[in-house]
């Protein structure tokens, strides 16, 4: 008798606990409308939390949203995000994360970096990921800052750019002119250059991080005035080419971030993928071995998180770019060639 009493109170304070925990995080009080408590907290679990600026559609975060899912499927963690946080939010929300125990919080995005340090330096035990920001200041020893350092990735896609455009005029639709943005596009640039010289790319950055709309009306302007490339780094910028494409008209496009097989099938040569599942179980590793290290990660080709995935059917239609890109990245696993880094857009450069 006295074991069944004293397994039912163990069995109401967890309940108790967990409750308290997912009102916390979904209160007037607590964290803002479109928190996502995915599983009810359970003890013994890596509970990590992840904070989104724009919707989870958006590619940079749909890449982390899906690395999450397959993290909670396949090491058995406890996954919460909340999306849509303004930078001047975060910190609120940091440190409800905080309060509710969570083991790594994850702030995705460039513009929150200044929050995480201010509350890592105050919570020294607690543990972050930074997604994005300065490279040139010093980190808390708690934090480990994260980037898509694809642009090994992009320079291929360059390349299979530069052998196929007709009209030498590559459109890229971007959001901001920020290091980690433009760092892609230069190197897809050069990748185009480098196997034609006679290309010019044409830029437009739409000041957002997600405005499907906007994007795609850019993208329809460069088409318009004779790009037949489309390297698209914001969504929605595919949308146009294959509008193009049901007129009649060739336009072949790069996807960054995801794969963009399904969002631009008639169109689509190649997704700049970053594939963050190889670096949430790192992280997890971290936590669950008690051996957290902060500091600026710059993984690549090599780790696995950066890839250019073909759309199949354009690799069929052209299996000697494929395999002459195939050829570089060779090179570039194996050392033979590295890829420039360039932080800063000139549009002069690439004219």
């Amino acid at each position: 008798m006295r074991t069944s009493i004293l397994a039912l109170t163990v069995v109401v304070i967890i309940a108790i606990s967990a409750i308290a925990t997912v009102y916390l995080l979904k209160s007037p009080g607590g964290a803002a409308a479109g928190v996502n408590t995915t599983q009810i907290l359970q003890q013994g679990r890596i509970k990590v939390a992840v904070i989104y600026v724009t919707p989870v559609e958006e590619p940079w975060n749909q890449a982390m949203h899906e690395a999450m899912k397959w993290a909670r499927e396949n090491l058995g963690i406890e996954y919460s995000y909340v999306e849509r946080v303004s930078e001047s939010d975060v910190e609120r929300v940091i440190r409800q994360y905080i309060q509710a125990g969570y083991d790594i919080i994850i702030p995705h995005s460039w513009g929150y970096y200044q929050a995480t340090i201010k509350v890592a330096r105050e919570f020294p035990n607690a543990f972050f990921a930074q997604g994005s920001g300065p490279t040139n200041i010093q980190y808390p020893s708690n934090v480990v800052v994260y980037d898509y350092w694809i642009q090994e990735a992009a320079y291929l896609a360059g390349i299979a750019a530069g052998k196929l455009t007709k009209s030498n005029i590559i459109g890229v639709v971007a959001s901001y002119p920020v290091p980690d943005v433009v760092r892609l596009i230069n190197a897809f640039a050069y990748g185009a250059k480098s196997v034609n010289p006679s290309v010019k790319i044409r830029a437009v950055f739409i000041e957002s991080w997600y405005d499907p709309v906007k994007a795609k009306e850019a993208a329809k302007a460069l088409i318009d005035l004779g790009a037949d490339i489309i390297y698209s780094e914001s969504y929605g910028a595919t949308d146009a080419a294959e509008n193009a494409y049901k007129q009649g008209k060739v336009v072949y496009t790069f996807g960054t971030v995801i794969d963009y097989s399904n969002i631009a099938p008639n169109t689509l040569v190649a997704s700049i993928v970053w594939d963050l599942k190889p670096f949430i179980k790192y992280l997890v590793e971290l936590r669950k071995n008690g051996s957290w290290t902060g500091g600026i990660l710059e993984w690549g080709m090599k780790e696995g998180w950066a890839k250019l995935s073909w759309n199949a059917r354009f690799a069929k239609e052209f299996p000697e770019i494929v395999s002459h890109v195939e050829g570089v990245r060779k090179d570039i696993l194996e050392g033979r060639l590295k890829v420039p880094i360039m932080d800063s857009w000139d549009d002069s450069r690439w004219s």
